[in-house]
């Protein structure tokens, strides 16, 4: 029979507590919750407007050399009116956040609602999130006549007068729209493009606008439609976008740098409908 020099027993012993306890080190780190980043600080604390200039997407991301099928992998923006502040993706799935700009150069536009997933099992930006925001587009047809070929789906000249851009703005008095109309498991994206409907923004991909000026196609011109938003706490707000240009130029070229996101909304913090009231 063999026999075991306790000595050994005791090293082994040693040995294989200490193997254990790094295992369990180990497992603990990899299982562990990285810590959210910081959140920047509140710049809105009450029901009012507010500007933002040349918000910057993801500006690293281009499409060049790209089919018009690829994402693109442009990382998405999310933002929240309520807070008036940038939110870092890790807060994806929560409340922090009221609307997202996603998608090639960061053009299509997202509520925050935690339910979206489709058929194909993509989910929306905001998927298991507690939210419950919705989203819609505003056509005013007196202003629509105003800039815009209906036969021809894009506007008729460019660049578009601001004034139009603060006429449709102003002309959204109050939530037009009951809850159950809002958008809240699709998103706004460009002016029928790649099969969409109406839009916020045309994007000229062929140049027609100026067809003698090669700078000036793959070119989006914002359009003055003002959007309602849902926000994640249940208030309301109207927005507007005025350009999508680093330096927010009139008649912009390929040699502007995008998506850099100048709008301004007007947000009510108490879940009124009423814009007037502020």
């Amino acid at each position: 029979m063999k026999h075991t020099h306790p000595i050994f027993s005791k090293w082994s012993l040693l040995l294989a507590t200490a193997l254990i306890l790094m295992a369990s080190c180990s497992n603990s780190e990899d299982t562990q919750e990285k810590p959210l980043p910081e959140l920047a600080p509140i710049t809105v604390t009450q029901s009012g407007e507010y500007t933002v200039k040349e918000l910057p997407g993801d500006t690293l991301s281009t499409m060049k050399g790209k089919d018009i099928s690829d994402s693109g992998g442009f990382k998405p923006l999310f933002y929240s009116l309520e807070d008036g502040r940038v939110i870092p993706e890790e807060y994806a799935d929560t409340d922090k956040w009221d609307i997202a700009f996603t998608g090639i150069y960061n053009s299509s536009i997202w509520a925050n609602h935690g339910e979206v997933i489709f058929d194909n099992g993509n989910k929306g930006p905001g998927y298991g999130s507690p939210a419950r925001g919705g989203i819609y587009l505003v056509i005013d047809d007196a202003i629509d006549a105003k800039y815009y070929d209906k036969t021809k789906r894009r506007p008729s000249q460019v660049p578009i007068s601001k004034s139009l851009f603060d006429e449709a703005y102003n002309n959204v008095k109050t939530v037009p729209i009951a809850d159950n109309q809002f958008l809240s498991r699709e998103y706004l994206t460009l002016d029928y493009f790649l099969g969409s409907g109406s839009g916020y923004s045309f994007y000229d991909f062929y140049g027609s606008m100026f067809p003698s000026d090669p700078k000036k196609a793959h070119i989006v011109y914002n359009l003055p439609r003002t959007i309602i938003i849902k926000t994640a706490k249940g208030n309301y707000a109207k927005l507007i976008i005025y350009n999508t240009y680093k330096g927010q130029p009139n008649s912009p070229t390929l040699d502007d740098k995008a998506p850099y996101l100048t709008f301004k909304y007007k947000i009510l913090k108490d879940g009124t409908k009423d814009f007037t009231k502020i």
